[in-house]
């Protein structure tokens, strides 16, 4: 019994730490995204692209070192699978920080949220998985958040939607993507090439549209970089000591930390709209990934 007790409790303490890493990677991602806002005020968007890939690259080249090397890491055997992934990372990335730089942080995160529709929309046609009508109902609700936060015709916030609803659509594309890259690809490949295209699109531009940078901003672009990769750290870490199904609902919990950003960084108090669209879509999210976990406990 006292075994039993024990053991319950060290789950519990594993859960609990997943939990707060979670969390505290969420805080880092926030936290990244709205330095990257305050430098888009200063410097051009694909200025800020550009820098931000670089700082993004180093700390992944070094990890090659440790891993084998470049042959190893970065060799191929499907080049076109990575053209096309590559594509479409490139669209997503700049649909999401053309958003950031028109919108607010709390109208970006919000629309974000429908990341997870698109998986639905995409998985049913590429895939071919078979997606219950629970599901397909929740994803017509979740858009009835998207338009109530977006208010179409109103004027408010169209371009950053449209956007962001674009990255949000890339975005599932790109995973999916990934996900048959990862069966025969280095994981570190996988998010170096990335950042390299980003790198070599921005160049030919950076002639024209480079502004000279203090080295306090200089510092805040290492500051970003470093903060997403301690973010992913723990974001390992949090699934390391709990299972994807606890931390799921968790990722949610960034519409706060970007809510006080907002307010405390530039003064923005978020309306009734977004945060009525945004319940919308969390519940939407919640719904869906229950219907999800009842389905693999029926399979």
């Amino acid at each position: 019994m006292t075994q039993a007790r024990e053991s319950n409790r060290s789950l519990q303490d594993r859960a609990f730490m997943g939990v707060s890493a979670m969390c505290l990677a969420l805080i880092c991602y926030a936290l990244s995204d709205a330095c990257l806002k305050h430098l888009m005020s200063s410097y051009a968007v694909k200025q800020t692209m550009s820098l931000r890939a670089l700082t993004r690259l180093i700390p992944l080249l070094v990890a090659v070192y440790f891993q084998g090397g470049v042959k190893k890491v970065l060799s191929t055997s499907h080049p076109a699978r990575h053209a096309v992934r590559l594509g479409v990372n490139l669209v997503y990335t700049c649909s999401f920080m053309l958003a950031m730089s028109m919108g607010s942080l709390t109208e970006v995160y919000t629309l974000s949220y429908t990341s997870p529709f698109f998986m639905i929309l995409l998985s049913a046609i590429m895939l071919k998985e078979k997606v219950s009508w629970h599901r397909w109902a929740a994803v017509a609700l979740g858009m009835l958040g998207v338009v109530i936060a977006t208010r179409p015709g109103s004027g408010v916030m169209e371009w950053t939607a449209l956007l962001v609803l674009l990255g949000a659509f890339l975005g599932s594309l790109n995973k999916i993507l990934m996900r048959r890259l990862a069966e025969t690809e280095h994981s570190l490949s996988i998010a170096i090439y990335p950042n390299l295209t980003m790198i070599l699109f921005t160049l030919p531009f950076l002639f024209t549209i480079w502004t000279p940078m203090p080295w306090t901003h200089w510092a805040l672009f290492l500051l970003v970089g470093a903060i997403t990769a301690f973010g992913q750290y723990l974001i390992a870490q949090a699934l390391r000591f709990a299972q994807a199904s606890l931390l799921a609902p968790i990722d949610y919990s960034s519409f706060f930390w970007v809510v006080a950003l907002d307010f405390f960084w530039w003064q923005k108090i978020v309306d009734l709209n977004t945060v009525l669209g945004a319940a919308i879509i969390v519940a939407s999210n919640l719904y869906i990934l229950r219907c999800t976990k009842k389905e693999q406990l029926q399979a």
